[in-house]
């Protein structure tokens, strides 16, 4: 009786591993002896996969486990599995040197790593009536265990930590090691006396000892006292001085508005912070797409150093836009142009123009850096609008000129003039305002990105004295404050916590005394996702929205990406607009949620949100309210 067709080609399947695993070990037999003798990377990749997993025993702390785990190639190299047991072992051996390394690194001088190999047992399978049982009983074996167990003994620590000066001092002194992180009885690690060793080249660098670098250093481990003691050497050469200043790739650009963005000044002593700070400053300008600092490799004569900032352009001109869509405001077109070298200075030149069913608006804008004082710009822009809206219609023209500083590194200080003409019609009939105001801002930015934060804080203070110039004499204050926070839970996928607070009121003048337009209004995709635009707050016997003196609004959001491109987000929005300057607790919050899509570009995330009401109001809200715009929502 003849063989099934499979059971042949399962017996030939098995003919066939056989003669191969023959004619491997007998090539194996005749690899020479030492380093050699391992298999290589290549064939390790080659052949069926042998999936395995890594364990680490002992009692490891959190930090000391983390950098076993970055160490191990067995751990790094999962995802290509070995052909065999052989060159698995082979693998997990090469570790153990690694794993040796890292435990004195942090300070286990008598710690060990050991090695083991655990196979499970694998039921026996009945035999396979196909490929496909075939190939699914071979899925289902378990992995082989790769186990390092680990030692580490006792942690070492500091001993005596001293500082030296090799050679000439030129007046050097070297501060105490505890000062630089050698605190005694610490933990005896590789980093700290590292980094201490960088930081003592680096204050030398900072009292103008440019050419300053690190001598022998001499570290003693006792093993009868468990302690490493730390001898660091400095060999600080001479305090110099800045000689000439030069920028290259400059061209079209005025040398004297560069050289104040740069601190140092010739004559003036060496310090490394001049040039960072330089660096950061002409990078913040928007002109050099790359900035380099090249410095020579010996003093010059007199001992003068003249550094050499080497600069690449950016295109000085862009062009650009966007179009957006909210369900209860419409589609919105966005356009600009600007211009970052407009006089030759670092000027920046834009020209935004907004058109949508609702909002149609031109405004130009000029930023002149470096006015009066470094990190100081002067401000001044125009802007035209026209706004037809439920609450009112208004067309207005505002002419505004100030000063911004920069106080801090985040911190950012603005004042200056404005007046605004205003013909507004609501209501209450047709009114027309020519407002005098004092705006001020103080603005922090702790975020790590504009348009995608996802660590840090930001918080803005906006104050503006108002006084009508126009023969009703009416003055109120108006004053806002928004924060914004971001917490990272997860690096991959990457997930983030958002929260947003915003409050403002105004005081001064009654409701009906303030233009419709600087009252304050809540609802809508900026404000609360769900609830129609402007429809949170006083409404009139007709269902419109005529403003209020005061509003607070709360959001949060779930961020999570998926992947460089795609992600999602979950929200939930609260706030309301009130009557009165201080809130009415009576008055409550309304509430709206909703998720939303994000898809990445190179100047900020797409962002199209879907928000639905809570407790909707029939006669006021929508079933649900759809955003696309550009950027995070805060």
């Amino acid at each position: 009786m003849r063989e099934p067709r499979l059971l042949r080609a399962a017996r030939h399947l098995r003919l066939i591993v056989g003669v191969l695993s023959i004619v491997s070990t007998l090539a194996s037999c005749t690899r020479p002896e030492g380093d050699n003798a391992f298999i290589s990377e290549e064939e390790e990749g080659a052949g069926p996969a042998l999936r395995y997993e890594v364990r680490f025993e002992g009692p490891l702390d959190a930090e000391l486990r983390e950098a076993l785990e970055a160490a191990s190639s067995a751990v790094q190299r999962m995802d290509r599995p070995a052909p065999d047991e052989l060159a698995l072992r082979r693998r997990a051996e090469r570790d153990l040197p690694a794993l040796t390394a890292v435990l004195r690194s942090l300070g286990y001088y008598k710690g060990t790593a050991r090695l083991r190999l655990e196979t499970a047992e694998a039921p026996s399978p009945a035999p396979a009536s196909d490929l496909e049982e075939f190939a699914a009983t071979a899925a289902s074996t378990p992995p082989i265990r790769v186990v390092f167990e680990i030692e580490p003994g006792p942690r070492y620590r500091l001993g005596e930590r001293r500082f030296e000066v090799a050679g000439d001092p030129q007046g050097f002194v070297p501060p105490r090691p505890a000062q630089l992180g050698l605190e005694r009885d610490a933990p005896a690690t590789a980093a700290s006396v590292l980094d201490a060793e960088a930081r003592l080249v680096r204050v030398a660098q900072e009292r103008g000892h440019a050419f300053a670098r690190a001598g022998p250093r001499e570290v003693i481990v006792d093993h009868d006292r468990e302690v490493m003691d730390v001898t660091l050497r400095i060999e600080p050469g001479p305090v110099v001085r800045y000689g000439a200043i030069r920028f290259e790739g400059a061209e079209g650009v005025s040398e004297r508005y560069l050289r104040r963005l740069v601190p140092a000044r010739e004559g003036s002593r060496f310090d490394p912070r001049d040039l960072e700070r330089g660096r950061d400053a002409l990078v913040r300008s928007g002109l050099f797409s790359v900035v380099r600092t090249r410095l020579p490799d010996a003093p010059e004569p007199e001992n003068r150093i003249s550094p050499v900032f080497e600069l690449v352009q950016r295109k000085h001109r862009s062009i650009g836009g966007g179009i957006g869509y909210f369900t209860d405001e419409g589609p919105n077109l966005r356009a600009f142009w600007e211009h970052r070298n407009a006089f030759g200075a670092g000027e920046r030149l834009r020209a935004d123009l907004v058109l949508s069913p609702i909002r149609q608006s031109a405004q130009a804008n000029l930023r002149k850096p470096e006015v009066g004082a470094r990190g100081q710009s002067l401000l001044a822009s125009v802007i035209a609008q026209s706004e037809s809206l439920e609450a009112f219609e208004s067309r207005s023209l505002k002419l505004a000129a100030g000063v911004e500083r920069r106080l801090a590194p985040g911190l950012e200080g603005a004042a200056g003039l404005a007046w605004r003409f205003a013909d507004i019609e609501d209501r209450t009939g047709n009114k027309r305002f020519g407002l005098f105001s004092v705006p001020a801002r103080l603005a922090w930015d702790g975020s790590d990105n504009l348009f995608d934060p996802s660590r840090g804080a930001r918080v803005a203070f906006e104050l503006a004295p108002n006084f009508d110039t126009l023969g009703s004499g009416g003055r109120f204050l108006k004053s806002r404050l928004v924060a914004s926070a971001y917490y990272p839970v997860w690096k991959r996928p990457r997930l983030v916590l958002a929260a947003r607070a915003a409050s403002g009121t105004i005081v001064g003048a009654a409701r009906e005394a303030i233009p419709a337009d600087e009252r304050w209004y809540a609802g809508g995709g900026g404000s609360i996702r769900g609830v129609p635009f402007q429809r949170a707050g006083p409404l009139d016997r007709r269902g419109d929205p005529v403003g209020g003196r005061s509003f607070v609004e709360f959001s949060a959001e779930i961020r999570l990406a998926l992947s460089d491109t795609i992600g999602f987000a979950a929200f939930v929005d609260a706030g309301n607009a009130y009557v009165d300057p201080i809130p009415e607790p009576e008055s409550g919050l309304r509430w709206g949620t909703g998720l939303g899509l994000r898809y990445a570009t190179p100047v900020g995330p797409l962002r199209l949100d879907v928000a639905v009401p809570i407790d909707r109001k029939p006669a006021v809200d929508d079933l649900f309210q759809l955003y696309i715009s550009l950027g995070q929502a805060f």
